[in-house]
């Protein structure tokens, strides 16, 4: 979720106390550990705000940006950016989801009240990897907006064939909630209730599955934090063929065992070429000279995105850093042009709305027809031609 360029660091404060719980950076441990004194000063000015009934949410001086975050009088998190394009609304949403990914790994029990400091710092570690993804470069730009990040299905019959074989395999391990994963945690297919959980649950889940090694099964303990904050769910994870994975999310049964030896080869053996098929998917039908881009359902909280290879010649931005330009450009446009973006309100009326920014090596456009956003990163040039342009890749990504 944090963007190249600058840097980032999170601080984890217990309220009462202001003791230091963790402190991390984008890409793992503090390169630099903060000094204590401004730790101590920034949990201090909030602490103050907090005396006088005055809510302290951001700050900012010139190149920085702080936001603090509290949560049940418990838990307090800062959030510290120098980079290009952060906003107190996106690291806002940072926070928030830094202290979803802490309940479900802990429960909310755990963080709410604070009864042990130590033994809860000891017990945060397990959430770190998580966090340094949220905190890290990552692949979703869709994550920004709280959006659940889905992949195109196969087409047609062999989509419903598949939808149908996963509720079976669901209600035959007993639950409802079941999907079918891509590369990176996208979302292929999935049940009516998984579809129905809150959409932060859905997205932090694809987030942690996207992040996890793919190979064999796994079983995970973990809490839903808005659906379940306090009452313990297990998450298994199958590999089905490389590149695609079959999450459930029950109860104390079935047995990881049982799936895996007896449900697995049942429901799965069958549909193997199908699922190999989904490992590949073709690539988007965008209009040529598109770099990225993401497009988010703003009434289901669903996004999809992606990144054109190659086409890094003649000055224009390489592959790898497509997916950090484009994030940026949602973290400027969203909070000034569409707060629905970030969470708010549907958006009055209908009608088509557009903004777009230029640079030396790109340049990026935003389209906003509801309940549809779709940005594009696109080569430099002039803006003739862009609604153009836009129009063909939302009518491409999502046919009427």
């Amino acid at each position: 979720m944090a963007e190249g360029g600058g840097a980032l660091s999170l601080l984890c404060l217990a309220a009462s106390s202001g003791v230091p719980l963790f402190c991390r950076s984008r890409g793992g441990p503090a390169r630099q550990q903060l000094p204590f004194s401004l730790i101590g000063s920034l949990n201090g000015v909030h602490m103050f705000g907090a005396n006088l009934a005055v809510g302290l949410r951001g700050a900012s001086a010139e190149g920085a940006r702080v936001a603090w975050r509290g949560y049940h009088d418990s838990v307090t998190l800062i959030a510290l950016s120098s980079e290009p394009g952060a906003s107190e609304a996106a690291l806002g949403r940072l926070l928030d989801a830094v202290f979803s990914a802490m309940v479900l790994v802990l429960g909310l029990e755990e963080l709410v009240p604070v009864r042990n400091v130590e033994r809860l710092k000891r017990d945060l570690r397990g959430c770190f990897g998580l966090i340094d993804r949220l905190l890290g470069p990552g692949e979703h730009p869709g994550v920004l907006a709280g959006c659940l990040e889905s992949a195109v299905p196969p087409p047609g019959p062999p989509r419903d064939a598949l939808q149908e074989r996963l509720e079976r395999f669901a209600g035959a391990a007993g639950t409802g909630l079941g999907c079918l994963l891509g590369g990176g945690g996208r979302v292929l297919l999935a049940t009516p209730p998984w579809w129905a959980l809150p959409p932060p649950d859905g997205a932090l889940l694809a987030w942690l599955l996207g992040g996890a090694p793919s190979p064999g099964a796994r079983d995970l303990p973990l809490y839903l934090p808005h659906g379940s904050p306090t009452v313990p769910h297990r998450l298994l994870v199958l590999e089905l063929v490389p590149g695609v994975v079959v999450a459930l999310l029950c109860g104390p049964s079935p047995s990881l065992q049982h799936v895996r030896t007896q449900l697995l080869p049942q429901f799965w053996a069958p549909a193997v070429e199908q699922l190999r098929g989904c490992a590949r998917p073709p690539p988007a039908p965008l209009p040529p000279g598109v770099l990225a881009y993401l497009l988010i359902d703003l009434k289901q909280r669903r996004s999809r995105s992606g990144v054109t290879p190659g086409g890094a010649q003649g000055g224009l931005l390489p592959p790898r850093r497509r997916g950090a330009a484009l994030r940026r450009f949602y973290a400027l446009v969203a909070p000034h042009y569409f707060p629905e973006a970030g969470g708010g309100p549907d958006p009055p009326g209908g009608g088509a709305r557009l903004c777009y920014v230029a640079g030396s090596s790109h340049a990026a456009c935003a389209l906003l027809r509801p309940p549809l956003l779709l940005l594009l990163l696109l080569p430099p040039g002039p803006r003739q031609g862009l609604r153009r342009v836009a129009r063909a890749a939302l009518a491409a990504l999502a046919p009427p």
